[in-house]
């Protein structure tokens, strides 16, 4: 292990770990999906495979895309149990670079960043969130990062950061930032180019986890009992055919599994509405992020539909946030080196 200290912006949901970090100028990303089973998996037939055995604590875990036996990650303690330190270490070892000593910027949902009574942070969950992640894990015959800080940021808002920078938006502008993630429904109001946060509003019960366990069911009543991993796959490749036939053992129930999918998607989608228009009913501009975006993008565009293309689906949206935050601190350190300078 070198001993550089690499920063690493990491948005670890509970369905995917988003990693983005600087190289030779330009930011790089991955997505790595959540599905960690108990115990340890066989070695590897094929040279050309790696298998992830790690131990934490004395207790063994895996890494294991379709096993039905998959722990569930979609729950807000996730943030603070082995399953987070393990799906941040497993997204790290997927960079391909070579394990060091690293500083993490990683996230918390706003319910969780912010106290309800008073919206100010709640420090106790922000330093448990830290403490977790600088637990020690193991990779058998292998190395681990060394994770030698830790900063926490909320979700959701600095997802549009330079969206809103290079926006044209005026001081009075109103933007409704809707982040849907695998757990949590995070909302904030920014004002102008991101010129103060006007107010911020989360919901742990609203999420995509809500489709992905109804699919699940929907599979196992199809004699297809999957991971989570492999119902959010097929929830991503909804309209590929092929791709259903093969995770669907009883193709005679393809479209009964297909129907469930879609009425769910479509109850998820009024319900962050009606939480937005409680939250925000006439925003300037609505920008929608998370992994969840695209499946609730129509019904928020109807909700809104005198805004036209106003409501904007961010691109890249299920790693806008990494991104951004690997940008910011990008920026910050800058700012810092240049000023030491003078």
């Amino acid at each position: 292990m070198t001993n550089t200290l690499m920063k690493f912006a990491v948005d670890d949901g509970s369905t995917n770990v988003k990693v983005s970090w600087l190289a030779d100028g330009e930011i790089k990303s991955l997505v790595s999906p959540n599905s960690f089973r108990k115990d340890w998996k066989s070695a590897a037939l094929r040279n050309d495979k790696k298998v992830y055995n790690y131990t934490i604590d004395g207790f063994k875990y895996t890494y294991d895309a379709t096993s039905d036996k998959a722990l569930e990650t979609t729950h807000v303690d996730y943030q603070y149990d082995d399953l987070n330190l393990l799906a941040v270490h497993h997204a790290l070892l997927q960079t391909g670079l070579e394990p060091c000593n690293v500083s993490l910027v990683v996230t918390l949902p706003i319910t969780e960043y912010y106290r309800f009574e008073d919206c100010q942070k709640n420090e106790k969950n922000i330093e448990r969130k830290r403490q977790n992640l600088m637990r020690e894990i193991s990779l058998n015959k292998g190395e681990t990062f060394n994770v030698v800080e830790v900063e926490v940021m909320p979700e959701s808002l600095p997802a549009v950061l330079s969206t809103l920078v290079n926006s044209n938006c005026n001081e009075f502008t109103r933007s409704l930032v809707i982040d849907l993630g695998g757990t949590t429904l995070d909302m904030g109001i920014v004002v102008g180019e991101f010129d103060e946060v006007s107010g911020v509003y989360g919901n742990n019960e609203i999420g995509v986890s809500m489709v992905t366990n109804t699919v699940r069911k929907a599979l196992a009543f199809a004699d297809s009992d999957s991971s989570y991993l492999v119902a959010n796959e097929l929830i991503r490749r909804r309209h590929d055919d092929e791709f259903a036939s093969e995770v669907i053992n009883d193709e005679s129930q393809i479209e009964m599994v297909r129907e469930k999918m879609n009425a769910k998607i479509h109850e998820l989608g009024k319900q962050v509405v009606t939480e937005a228009k409680k939250f925000a009913k006439n925003p300037n501009r609505v920008y929608l992020v998370g992994g969840g975006a695209t499946l609730i993008f129509d019904a928020v565009k109807e909700a809104y539909r005198t805004l036209g293309d106003r409501v904007i689906l961010v691109d890249n949206a299920q790693s806008a946030l990494a991104q951004e935050m690997c940008l910011y601190h990008a920026d910050e350190n800058n700012s810092a080196e240049a000023g030491s300078d003078e």
